[in-house]
């Protein structure tokens, strides 16, 4: 029973292993090309940098921020594609309290590599205190603490650990970046990128920040539309100069990454909203233009797939036809119609020859059941019980018990007379 599974077995192995190279052959070349997933084309730029220079001028000039000691800066990214726009955006200032986010995402970076965890305590008091009070609440002695324990120094902020965060070179940083804590807006809005970018790289950070001055800054225009992590920075320094700055992620339809940075301007905080909520805006008309570059994206790469799906059908017409003059009309190059109709109506016999073939290996093995269950005792087709094969043996006992015994042929032996051979004598 065994070898006669076992052969069942095989044969559909060998029947099945030209189904499936035909099914792989089909879908090599005659089945379907899919297109590839639409994105936007490699390199794409978005974001119109004169028009955003010509506007930002304007407002500048509208609101009286170009005195001799005013300075504006403003660092923008839209996030689906990593453009950036910077105006103005390297001009050093005093960071104030936007250090907290960079020597946070330090801390945090330790509790990823699981170096620390929220309820470690470190100089006093845990992590998860440390962080919420400085991205919060701005809290001073949380921010310094959290300097003290990376080991870096009171005016300088840990800012030389924090370079990795961007792609800026060492050349770029004003020597006041390492002793007196200066950012850019550069520097800064490629802090928040990363921040974004890693979430899982910097645990915690972005979660306390979104519920920082839920009605300051950016929220003031943006608090009642969209979620904004943001973190502000405001600081008098000695020699009269106030710095007030804020860096956020606007969690517009598609997130931007917004950066201002001030010096000596009057109603910062209004124009630090004001900003925001115009790059807001204008983030909105780079989804639009994105989604139509998608759609033409789209288009070209479903072209490009059926360009290919008639190359793959005329290569498999060729490969099945004798070579022949090129029909009239053709100029030489490509299918000709009646080819082209041809490998369609062979593309679409594809599924009647697979029913085809799977009904050939079902009515074969229903055959070769059939030939196995005549083969078992009693010859019905049934396979016999125990009770029926004892009975089956009883009678061929009983019939052999009435029937004149007969001696076997090996019973005879060669010592009796009838086992005797005779002498041959040849004839004289």
């Amino acid at each position: 029973m065994k070898k006669r599974l076992i052969a069942l077995l095989l044969t559909m192995l060998i029947l099945c292993a030209p189904l499936t190279a035909f099914a792989e052959n089909a879908d090599e070349t005659g089945g379907t090309i899919e297109p590839a997933e639409p994105a936007l084309p490699a390199g794409t730029t978005l974001i119109d940098e004169e028009a955003l220079n010509s506007w930002m001028d304007g407002y500048i000039a509208e609101h009286g921020l170009n005195g001799s000691r005013q300075d504006f800066s403003v660092g923008f990214c839209y996030t689906a594609t990593g453009d950036c726009w910077f105006y103005n955006a390297d001009t050093w200032m005093y960071s104030a309290s936007l250090y907290k986010v960079p020597v946070s995402m330090l801390i945090a970076e330790k509790v990823a590599a699981g170096e620390l965890t929220q309820e470690s305590i470190i100089m006093g008091t845990t992590v998860e205190y440390l962080e919420s009070t400085a991205l919060v609440y701005s809290n001073n002695t949380s921010g310094h603490n959290m300097v003290d324990y990376l080991g870096g120094t009171y005016l300088g902020k840990c800012s030389d650990m924090t370079i990795p965060y961007t792609d800026l070179s060492e050349e770029y940083f004003d020597q006041n970046f390492y002793d007196l804590s200066y950012y850019t807006a550069r520097y800064m809005t490629q802090v928040m990128k990363t921040l974004y970018d890693n979430p899982e790289r910097f645990p915690h950070v972005m979660e306390f920040l979104l519920q920082a001055l839920p009605d300051n800054y950016y929220n003031i225009k943006l608090g009642d539309r969209y979620e904004i992590a943001q973190k502000y920075g405001s600081y008098e320094e000695p020699n009269g100069n106030k710095n007030n700055h804020c860096a956020a992620v606007i969690y517009t339809p598609t997130p931007i990454i917004v950066t201002v940075m001030t010096r000596n301007a009057d109603y910062f905080e209004t124009r630090i909203a004001e900003v925001g909520s115009y790059l807001a805006d204008y983030s909105l008309t780079l989804d639009a233009r994105a989604e139509q570059l998608r759609i033409e994206e789209e288009e070209r790469l479903a072209a490009e797939a059926a360009a290919a799906q008639a190359a793959a059908e005329a290569a498999v017409s060729a490969g099945n036809q004798s070579p022949d003059p090129p029909a009239s009309g053709t100029g030489g190059s490509g299918m000709s119609s009646a080819q082209g109709t041809e490998a369609q109506a062979r593309s679409s016999k594809l599924p009647m020859i697979l029913l085809g073939l799977a009904g050939l290996i079902f009515i074969l093995i229903l055959v070769l059941l059939v030939i196995d269950r005549r083969n078992t005792p009693g010859g019905t087709g049934r396979v016999a019980s125990p009770a029926a094969r004892t009975a089956v043996r009883e009678r061929e006992q009983s019939r052999a018990s009435e029937s004149p015994a007969r001696k076997p042929k090996t019973e005879k032996r060669a010592d009796t007379p009838t086992a005797e051979k005779k002498e041959y004598r040849p004839r004289h």
